[in-house]
């Protein structure tokens, strides 16, 4: 004979927090599989239970390094679980960062869910109205996808009275992507590379760049500054006085021709490499939306594939094979949605 539901009830009530107490025991002895075991036990007994749901996101996902980034990175069904539990948290505790954040990297990263991670960090923003870090995933996303100015737009709401002061790797984030706005937004305001346009230009330049690696940064910048660094060298050494002066005078001349070096260089490899970033977005966009549009001579090339092995981790990849079979073509009309912006007066939630 089965006990009364109130008997039943009382058993699991106490059955729950012992079970918290086992896993607990588990995490802290470094024990990930009787951890997910335990909390895989969990949540069959209480599918609501956000310590067992977040204990089964991080046990069924590779270990981390101290930066956060994964030792091993997740498979596709990995990733696209802990996307699910992530969703599943926040749906009961929207007050857990860990998963706000948790599930942004693996949308984001391991899966390619651009529009659905813009309106990820402005849910996040509904609860947490003044942090400042979904506004700089935010408008780091718009850049990545070509919409500058509303990455621009989004980046000043960093500004407005009320948000919370950004760390110094954020400022020096935020100064970056505002240099990477006024540089491609001046290049690109007239004619914005859409990869669901077929017709377009920048088709040609990746498809002139398909059987070719991406230009290396430092490759460039010691080739052009190693040889006038010699010249520079042997020259100093006719005509600069051998004194204090002249010595410091040669390393401040060093000096400065290695900075204008590494410009120029910068500049080489931007041009060299603008076909690449193309196609950064043309495999962003088949991601998010679930569709084709790189054509099949630029896929089957050296450069898809380098970009690919070198850029995405192994969930995108294999998400992106899938789309790839699935063989189903982006229409022209094809447009990022983006979320409603939402408006907080900063001071009067603090208030509350």
């Amino acid at each position: 004979m089965s006990p009364p539901i109130e008997v039943a009830v009382g058993l699991l009530d106490e059955g729950i927090p012992a079970m918290l107490d086992d896993l607990e025991e588990y995490l802290k002895g470094g024990n990930r599989a009787g951890a997910l075991l335990k909390a895989t036990e969990i949540v069959e007994k209480d599918p609501e239970c956000v310590e067992g749901l977040w204990a089964l996101l991080n046990c069924g996902l590779p270990d981390l390094r101290r930066d956060g980034s994964y030792r091993v990175d997740p498979t596709l069904p990995e990733a696209a679980k802990g996307w699910a539990l992530a969703k599943r948290i926040v749906a009961l505790d929207p007050t857990h960062q860990g998963a706000w954040i948790r599930g942004a990297i693996l949308a984001t990263q391991h899966l390619g869910l651009a529009e659905e991670v813009l309106q990820w960090w402005e849910s996040y923003r509904e609860h947490h109205p003044s942090q400042t870090t979904p506004v700089i995933e935010q408008a780091g996303l718009l850049i990545r996808m070509g919409h500058y100015s509303e990455a621009s737009k989004r980046m000043a709401t960093l500004l407005e009275p009320g948000m919370d002061e950004m760390h110094r790797d954020q400022l020096f984030r935020v100064e970056r992507m505002n240099r990477t706005i006024q540089r491609y937004y001046d290049m690109e305001n007239l004619d914005v590379f859409r990869p669901q346009n077929p017709n377009h230009s920048s088709w040609k330049d990746i498809n002139g760049m398909r059987n070719l690696k991406p230009a290396s940064e430092k490759f460039t910048f010691f080739m052009l500054a190693g040889p006038l660094v010699l010249w520079e060298a042997i020259a100093l050494q006719w005509f600069m006085p051998n004194s204090c002066f002249g010595m410091g005078l040669a390393f401040m001349l060093v000096y400065a021709s290695v900075l204008w070096v590494k410009k120029i260089s910068i500049s080489i490899t931007d041009k060299r490499n603008r076909p690449v970033l193309d196609l950064w977005r043309a495999v962003e966009v088949e991601a998010t939306s679930g569709k084709v549009c790189i054509p099949e001579q630029i896929r089957d090339a050296k450069l898809y594939r380098t970009v690919m092995t070198k850029d995405y981790p192994v969930a995108f990849r294999q998400r992106l094979e899938k789309i790839v079979e699935n063989n189903e073509e982006l229409s022209k009309r094809w447009e990022m949605k983006l979320p409603e912006w939402m408006e907080y007066e900063l001071e009067d939630y603090e208030e509350e």
